[in-house]
C-alpha cells in the first residue's frame, strides 16, 4: 500500500500532534493507570509473559498491548511519554490502513483522504488515540485486517491476502480475545447469506494459510501461560468472556441503547453527515451499504452484552468514515455544515471561557482565552468555506487544533482529572530516595506505583484476584485485614498513607499514628504517618 503525496503529511503532523503533551499528560485512574502499571511491572521485573498488576498476576487482557506500551518505555523511560507512544503508532498505522479501505471503496482521489480524515478526527479516535489502553491497538489491527479481506474482496487478490489477514486478525486476538471476530469475521459471515461477492473471497486452501497464521500468532502466548497457571483457560471463557456478556459482574451494565447514544455523540463532528448517508440509503452503491454489516453486527452484540465501555465500539469508526465520505460527496449537505459548525462555534467559545466558569481552570484564563479566540478565527474560516470541497480537510484542522487545547489545559488540571501524578511528585519531594513505602488504605490507585516506580501497598482492598498467587506470596503488597496492616507499619515505623479523610480517620482510630497531610486532591489525600511510641507504664 502507498500513501499519497497528500496522505503522508497529515498522517506525520497527526502524529506529532498526537504525542504532545507528551508526559506532561497524567495518567488517568483507573483504565491508563491500571494498563500503564502492568506494562511498567514487565519492565522492571522483565517478566513479559506473565502481566500483574501491583505485584498480583493479571489477566483481564492478552498482553499485546502492554507489550507495547513496555516496549516504549524501554526506549523512552518510565513516564507518559514512554507508554503511550507505541498507541500512538498503532493509531496512526490505523488510518493508513483505512485509506487504503477507503481506496477500495471510494477510488484514489479526495473521497479516501477523506475518510481517513473523518475516522482520525472522530471524537472518540482522537481521544483514544492518546489513552493508554487496549481499544486503539484492537483498532489498528481490525483496519489492518479488513484491508486485506477488501483487498481479496474488490481488489487485487493476492496469495499474500489471506495469511496477512489471518495474521492481523491473531495479532488482535492477541490484544483483546475474540472481540477482534466481531468487527471482521461475524459481519464476514453475516454478510455472505446476502452478498454475493462475500462468497468465495478465499480458496480452501487461503483459508488454512489465514487459520494457520492466526494460530501461530494468537496461540502460543495462551499456551504458553496455561501451563503454568492451569485454571487460565477457564478463567479465559468463563470469567472473561461468558460473564462480561452475560453478568454485570464488572459493574458496567447499561441500557440497551448506549453505545447508539455514545456512536452518535463520539463520531461528532461527522454525525450528521452519517446519518444523511443512513437516510438516502435507496441511493448508496451496493457495496456501500454491505458496509453496514461491519456497523451493525457488532453494534448489536455489544448493545445485547451486560458489560458496556464507551470505546469498546473503536473499531468500526474506521467503516463508518467510509460510509460518510461517499455520503458527504454524493448528498446535498449545506444545511447539516452549518448545523454542525454552529456546534464548532460553541465548542470554540465554550474551550476559551472555561477558566471563568470551571474553578481549577482559572489559572489557565488568558492561555484558554488565546486558544479561544484562534480557534474562533479558525471557524470563520469554516463558514466561509463550508460548501467548498475542503470542508472535510478544514474540519478536521480545527478538531485538531481543538485537541491541542483541551490537552494543554489537561496538563494543569491532573488532580482534578484523576490523575496523581502531582501527588507522587510531592511525596517524592520530602522522600527522593524512595526509602519510605506508599500504603493505599481503603482505596486502590494503580498510577501511584506507576510514578513511584515502586510498588505501592494495598491495605483493605479485598477485590483483587489472588486465584494465580501462591498463599502469602503478597504479604507485603496485599493486606486485606487492619491486622495486615498494623504488621506492616509496626515493620515499617514511617509511611505515606493514601487514602480520603474518612478513611483516614478510622486508621488513626486503629493504629497509633501522628499523620501530616502531604498533598490535597478532590477525593483522596496522601500523609506521612509516623508510629508513636506506647504510652509509658504507669507507676
Amino acid at each position: 500500500m502507498r500513501l499519497s503525496r497528500r496522505a503522508l503529511p497529515f498522517l506525520a503532523i497527526y502524529f506529532l500532534i498526537l504525542l504532545y503533551p507528551g508526559s506532561a499528560l497524567h495518567l488517568r485512574e483507573s483504565t491508563e493507570a491500571r494498563y500503564g502499571e502492568i506494562a511498567r511491572e514487565m519492565v522492571v521485573t522483565g517478566n513479559w509473559l506473565e502481566p500483574h498488576l501491583n505485584g498480583i498476576k493479571h489477566f483481564h487482557k492478552p498482553p499485546l498491548s502492554m507489550w507495547g506500551m513496555a516496549a516504549g518505555m524501554e526506549i523512552f523511560g518510565i513516564n507518559g511519554f514512554g507508554v503511550r507512544f507505541f498507541g500512538i503508532v498503532a493509531a496512526t498505522a490505523a488510518l493508513a490502513a483505512l485509506l487504503g479501505t477507503a481506496r477500495i471503496f471510494l477510488g484514489n482521489g479526495d473521497e479516501a483522504i477523506n475518510a481517513m480524515l473523518i475516522c482520525g478526527t472522530s471524537l472518540l479516535f482522537l481521544s483514544s488515540s492518546r489513552v493508554v489502553s487496549t481499544d486503539i491497538y484492537l483498532a489498528c489491527f481490525t483496519a489492518l485486517a479488513q484491508l486485506m479481506l477488501f483487498r481479496q474482496m474488490y481488489g487485487e487478490r493476492s496469495f499474500w491476502n489471506a495469511p496477512l489477514y489471518g495474521l492481523f486478525l491473531g495479532l488482535g486476538f492477541l490484544t483483546k480475545g475474540p472481540i477482534i471476530l466481531l468487527f471482521t469475521l461475524l459481519p464476514f459471515l453475516v454478510a455472505k447469506t446476502f452478498d454475493r461477492d462475500h462468497r468465495n473471497v478465499f480458496t480452501w486452501r487461503e483459508v488454512a494459510g489465514a487459520a494457520g497464521a492466526f494460530a501461530a500468532v494468537a496461540l502460543p502466548w495462551y499456551l504458553a501461560v496455561s501451563i503454568s497457571n492451569p485454571e487460565l483457560p477457564d478463567y479465559f471463557l468463563k470469567v472473561q468472556t461468558v460473564d462480561r456478556v452475560a453478568t454485570n459482574r464488572f459493574g458496567r451494565d447499561k441500557p440497551f441503547w448506549y453505545f447508539f447514544v455514545i456512536f452518535s455523540a463520539t463520531f461528532f463532528p461527522y454525525t450528521l453527515f452519517l446519518a444523511r448517508g443512513v437516510a438516502g440509503w435507496k441511493q448508496l452503491d451496493g457495496r456501500i451499504r454491505t458496509l453496514f454489516v461491519y456497523i451493525v453486527a457488532p453494534l448489536v452484540v455489544f448493545s445485547l452484552a451486560k458489560s458496556k465501555l464507551s470505546a469498546y465500539i473503536l473499531p468500526f469508526y474506521g467503516t463508518a468514515s467510509i460510509i460518510t465520505a461517499y455520503a458527504l460527496a454524493r448528498f446535498e449537505t449545506a444545511r447539516l455544515r452549518a448545523a454542525t459548525l454552529v456546534i464548532l462555534t460553541l465548542a470554540a467559545i465554550a474551550a476559551g471561557g472555561t477558566g471563568f466558569f470551571y474553578k481549577p481552570a482559572a489559572p489557565l484564563k488568558l492561555q484558554l482565552l488565546l486558544y479561544g479566540a484562534a480557534l474562533l478565527v479558525l471557524c470563520a474560516y469554516l463558514w466561509k468555506s463550508r460548501l467548498s470541497p475542503q470542508f472535510v480537510r478544514n474540519t478536521a484542522l480545527y478538531t485538531l487544533c481543538l485537541s491541542v487545547t483541551v490537552y494543554s489545559a489537561m496538563t494543569h488540571l491532573g488532580p482534578h482529572l484523576k490523575g496523581y501524578g502531582d501527588m507522587v511528585a510531592a511525596i517524592d519531594r520530602i522522600d527522593p530516595e524512595h526509602k519510605r513505602d506508599i500504603l493505599m488504605y481503603g482505596t486502590f490507585i494503580p498510577s501511584l506505583s506507576f510514578y513511584r516506580n515502586r510498588i505501592a501497598a494495598m491495605g483493605l482492598v479485598t477485590d483483587r484476584d489472588l486465584r494465580f498467587e501462591e498463599d502469602g506470596s503478597r504479604r507485603d503488597i496485599y493486606l486485606p485485614t487492619d491486622a495486615d496492616v498494623e504488621r506492616f507499619l509496626a515493620a515499617r515505623g514511617e509511611i505515606f498513607v493514601v487514602t480520603d479523610q474518612g478513611q483516614m480517620d478510622q486508621f488513626r482510630l486503629k493504629h497509633a499514628c501522628s499523620v501530616t497531610p502531604v498533598f490535597v486532591q478532590r477525593k483522596h489525600t496522601a500523609y506521612l504517618c509516623r508510629r508513636e511510641p506506647p504510652p509509658p507504664p504507669v507507676p
